[in-house]
């Protein structure tokens, strides 16, 4: 039965937006509307309600509604392809509203009656039309009409010095000569302000008459409204009548369920717990066989383990002890060549050593002669000074011949124990480089 109520009310869901789509589609256009192609409607002059449905009849309302009666599907795209229904038109592009869709202004009489008016023929016209065909009835009877188009005031009139704004007849009446200087197309545009004549009106007592039409159409709408309302308070209340017993019936219905359902889902889980605790014993059974025939295994790879593991200890420790015993020959053969080679070395440091003494012996012993010979030389010069001063006076007579040969003697036995000297130096350098090589 629930089943069967969700079907319904899908069908019912799918059927009404299937009524809504069809009127939308079939007032589609290629290219939709501008909604700022036009001067927009900014409210002023105009009474707006927020098109929250009051003082509408109220079967038309909602976000959806665009319509009216007989007219549900009167809207239009824009140029995003967004679709606008009539009142959305009004509210935001009035202007494209009544130049290609006039007839929709008889949805709402409130929009009769302030976007336009009627003519001496009973012919209603916006206040477009108005604009454009009749300024001065426009201005006289309606000129909060010019907060449409803010281009009109200017176009039309003139801000006195208190800047009060007047219409171009009243500025005309004030001072004609101003108008035709500063703004001669008004004259040219309105001829009947040099006549001063206009044309006859009879829409007043027309309005009286269609006022009393609406008051009494008005009327019979009301009236229809009221048992329209009271025949729906009365299906409506047989129908909750009904709704009610349905769920008193559903409520029954569904506690039946509920206890049947509970009764076999406590069933059902009485069994599916049987059979997981007999699965979770078999299951632990199993587990417990195979964890003890891993113990047994673990317990021969640990005995397997150790006895590899001891046999390898034994090898490494066999191949450390004869790494130790080869390492300690090594040693001591090492040593032995250490001793050699320390021996060798203190022999031919000793032998060294003693050639060294015997070269410095040598090298005394040289010196020792070099310096009696310098003696000796010392020795006889000072007595070659000491001769008697006889022999002296007598060597300066002598000629000048023998007394330079005599002084070139005497400079090369000077000369001779230098140069002994001098080659005693050079023989002990000698030796002393000697040693050291």
């Amino acid at each position: 039965m629930k089943k069967r109520l969700r079907n319904t009310i899908t069908l019912s869901g799918a059927v009404l937006a299937l009524a809504i789509a069809i009127p939308a589609l079939a007032q589609y256009r290629d290219n939709g509307p501008d909604y700022n192609s036009g001067p927009g409607y900014n409210d002023q002059g105009y009474n707006d309600r927020g098109y929250d449905n009051q003082g509408y009849n109220q079967n038309y309302r909602g976000q959806g509604y665009y319509g009216g009666p007989g007219q549900s599907g009167w809207g239009a795209y824009d140029r995003y392809h967004h679709w606008h229904g009539a009142r959305w038109w009004h509210k935001h592009n009035i202007q494209w509203f009544y130049a290609t869709h006039p007839n929709w202004a008889q949805m709402d009489p409130s929009w009769m009656n302030e976007d336009g008016d009627y003519d001496n023929n009973n012919n209603w016209h916006d206040a477009y039309w108005w604009h454009q065909n009749d300024p001065d009835f426009f201005y006289s009877n309606h000129p909060t009409w010019a907060s449409w188009n803010p281009n009109w005031l200017n176009q039309d009139g003139a801000y006195d010095d208190q800047h009060n704004w007047h219409y171009g007849e009243w500025w005309y009446n004030q001072n004609p000569n101003w108008v035709n200087t500063n703004h001669p197309n008004w004259v040219r545009q309105h001829e009947n302000w040099v006549s001063h004549t206009e044309p006859q009106d009879h829409r007043e007592a027309m309005r009286e008459n269609w006022a009393a039409v609406n008051r009494a159409n008005q009327n019979q709408i009301e009236q229809q409204n009221q048992q329209n309302r009271i025949n729906q308070n009365a299906a409506r209340e047989q129908q909750n009548l009904q709704n009610r017993n349905d769920q008193a019936v559903r409520q029954q219905q569904n506690q039946q369920n509920r206890d049947n359902q509970n009764a076999a889902r406590e069933q059902q889980n009485q069994q599916n717990r049987d059979n997981q605790n007999a699965a979770r014993e078999q299951q632990n059974q199993q587990n417990r066989n195979e964890q003890a025939a891993r113990q047994q295994q673990n317990e021969a790879n640990r005995n397997n383990q150790n006895a590899a593991r001891e046999q390898q200890n034994q090898q490494n420790r066999d191949q450390q002890a004869a790494r130790q015993q080869q390492q300690s020959q090594v040693r001591a053969a090492s040593e032995q060549r250490v001793q050699a080679n320390r021996e060798a070395q203190d022999s031919r440091m000793q032998q060294q050593n003693q050639q060294n003494r015997q070269q410095q012996a040598d090298r005394q012993q040289q010196n020792q002669q070099n310096r009696q010979e310098q003696q000796a030389d010392h020795q006889q010069n000072r007595q070659e000074r000491q001769q008697p001063q006889a022999s002296h006076q007598q060597e300066r007579q002598q000629p000048e011949a023998s007394h330079q040969q005599q002084s070139h003697e005497q400079q090369s036995s000077r000369q001779q124990p230098a140069a002994h000297e001098q080659q005693a130096n050079e023989d002990h350098q000698g030796g002393g480089h000697g040693n050291k090589n």
